[in-house]
């Protein structure tokens, strides 16, 4: 094995007739040499200098599971298994796992799904079932538990790369890939959420089985993008020819993330990132004279440079529609406006009721997507 263990000690010259003193000096040399050689021994050698180790590659007859601090090679894998705390055994170079701690109240199941919940005093991950609702961001995914981990304050291996055997996957087929669960916390599902659910592929199927199946894991984990619609249902005029008003949002259609902020006229971003607003509005006019309208946008309360657009409505008691969109780069809660100003106040913004053969026609529809994080 190339094991250097330690310096032979010089043996003292033999004395011509029976020495006691000499034999217990050579009695000596040859325990701790023993000693050295026999790891079971109480006086054990503490640390081996080697220039390799060789792993018997098939042993005969075949060994079973290595216990904890036990390594020994894998045939079926073709490497090494490390036996390790909880029963794991991880195959080396194969698997990669975080040490985590549970302290939810109730013991987290091998197999289960879970994300990060904070730090122990001792800067451990600490970890709860993770529910892929939208609730939670998706970058607070970590990966899969490879045992059952109670909630005692011990320290156990979440998979983030790697397999997990023992489960139960008979509702999945092999070849599957398998979803963070919407619906169960800490479950998997081999159907591809929706938003606003979190859309993360945590693993794919291996061997489907009641007790016996595999996954292998390998998170793919993207920002979570937020979106939103608004419109404006009531009827909006500008009281002021020439002057600016920012239009006020009631109502929310769709949103994850981006809300209606205070004033109502904010739409508020809950992170950092590029938004694209699209607009459409919808006027209508009680002459026939021209009436300019400029729309523009604001972001954090100062209007956003060449954002502006103008429209001439000039149709007495007639629909005008008009689109206007920007691209605006916020930080965590940063908002935007849109803004109004005429410079005749015959004009208004109009909210369209459902008819018996038609959905609502809101005044105003504005739809805010984040397009980079």
């Amino acid at each position: 094995m190339g094991m250097e263990l330690f310096r032979a000690a010089v043996l003292p010259l033999a004395p011509v007739e029976y020495d006691r003193q000499y034999q217990d000096q050579v009695n000596t040399i040859l325990r701790l040499y023993f000693n050295q050689l026999d790891s079971d021994t109480p006086q054990k050698a503490l640390t081996y200098k080697a220039n390799s180790f060789i792993l018997n590659t098939a042993p005969t007859p075949a060994l079973s599971a290595p216990v904890m601090g036990q390594l020994q090679w894998n045939p079926t894998d073709a490497t090494a298994d490390l036996g390790m705390d909880y029963g794991v055994i991880q195959q080396i170079g194969q698997e990669t796992y975080a040490r985590v701690q549970n302290s939810t109240g109730s013991l987290i199941p091998n197999g289960t799904v879970v994300g990060f919940a904070g730090v122990s005093v001792d800067a451990t991950l600490q970890i709860e079932p993770y529910l892929a609702n939208g609730a939670q961001p998706s970058l607070y995914i970590l990966g899969v538990m490879t045992h059952d981990l109670p909630d005692t304050g011990e320290k156990g291996y979440c998979t983030v790369w790697g397999s997990v055997r023992g489960l139960d996957t008979s509702g999945f087929s092999v070849g599957d890939v398998l979803y963070a669960s919407p619906s169960v916390a800490g479950g998997l599902t081999n159907i591809k959420p929706t938003a606003p659910d979190n859309v993360i592929p945590m693993a794919a199927c291996l061997v489907s089985d009641a007790t016996n199946g595999v996954i292998f894991v390998r998170p793919t984990i993207s920002q979570m993008q937020y979106y939103g619609i608004f419109a404006v249902t009531i009827d909006y005029t500008p009281a002021v020819i020439n002057t600016a008003y920012a239009i006020p949002f009631d109502t929310t259609r769709l949103t994850n993330g981006i809300v209606i902020g205070t004033p109502s006229s904010r739409l508020v971003v809950p992170q950092a990132g590029l938004y694209q607003f699209d607009v459409t509005l919808q006027f209508i006019s009680s002459s026939a004279a021209n009436k300019n309208i400029w729309v523009w946008f604001r972001k954090n309360g100062v209007d956003i440079p060449n954002s502006a657009r103008i429209v001439t409505v000039s149709l007495n008691n007639a629909y005008t529609p008009f689109s206007i969109n920007e691209a605006v780069s916020l930080n965590a809660n940063g908002y935007v406006e849109l803004m109004l100003a005429s410079d005749n106040v015959n004009v208004k913004i109009d909210d369209v009721p459902a008819t018996a053969f038609a959905p609502r026609a809101p005044g105003v529809v504005v739809e805010v997507t984040q397009v980079q994080q």
